[in-house]
């Protein structure tokens, strides 16, 4: 009997010393491909992207929000429910790339982004990318974009982040969605409008003029930079918001 106690004590002990590991491992693959792998209870994500294809960016906005981690509507929770419930992060960035970047490679720069930002705080639970040539164009409003835009978490949609994903971090489900405008690569340095033309068009869509009656505003911009006629005016509005377009 005694040996048998002993026996029972010690797999007892050795059960006890075994615990769940989890591990982060940055492994450079073929052609530069860096990996980001996290397992998590058996479950295995990863960001990919190729290092030798990330362009020179600045990230020019960044806007880190929280929120109430749910998943069912608000009304099916109580006030103390909804207390106890945990938050979730969203990072929101605005960056600045070159003009004749390749789809590919503002592809793999803004997946880099997300790989960077994710790894500084783990607790990032959704991250959007907007894409830009022009800081400018940063103040055009929440959405808008002129280059490309990504969107990383759960299934590749925003509003699928649910308490458990945010207490634990998990991320096996989540997903990439990235649109990337069919000019992207295809701009010549020709097509660029000039910095006189990028300067009229600011103006005219500066946030501090908007509401201002379109005649007023008009006569301004031409007065500031010596056009004569306000066809003048609209065929360089016209060229410059095809452009961003």
């Amino acid at each position: 009997m005694k040996t048998l106690i002993t026996f029972l004590f010690t797999m007892v002990l050795y059960g006890c010393g075994e615990s769940q590991k989890v591990k982060t491992e940055f492994k450079p693959e073929k052609k530069l491909i860096i990996t980001k792998k996290v397992t998590h209870k058996k479950r295995l994500y990863k960001i990919a992207f190729d290092s030798t294809k990330v362009s020179k960016f600045t990230i020019e906005h960044s806007e880190l929000t929280k929120s109430k981690a749910i998943n069912k509507r608000l009304s099916d929770y109580t006030s103390v429910e909804l207390q106890a419930l945990p938050e979730f992060k969203r990072l929101t960035l605005g960056i600045v790339v070159p003009f004749d970047i390749s789809k590919e490679s503002l592809s793999h720069t803004m997946k880099y982004i997300t790989h960077k930002k994710t790894k500084e705080d783990k607790d990032i639970d959704e991250l959007m990318i907007f894409a830009y040539d022009d800081k400018e164009d940063l103040t055009n409003g929440a959405g808008f974009y002129t280059f490309g835009k990504l969107f990383w978490g759960p299934h590749g949609k925003p509003g699928n982040v649910t308490p458990q994903i945010a207490r634990e971090n998990i991320r096996d489900s989540y997903q990439f969605e990235i649109d990337i405008k069919d000019k992207v690569g295809n701009i010549k340095k020709t097509d660029l409008p000039t910095k006189r033309e990028l300067a009229i068009y600011n103006m005219i869509m500066a946030e501090e003029n908007i509401g201002m009656e379109e005649g007023k505003l008009n006569k301004m911009v031409m007065k500031k930079f010596g056009l004569k006629t306000e066809k003048e005016l609209n065929a360089i509005w016209l060229k410059v918001a095809a452009y961003k377009n």
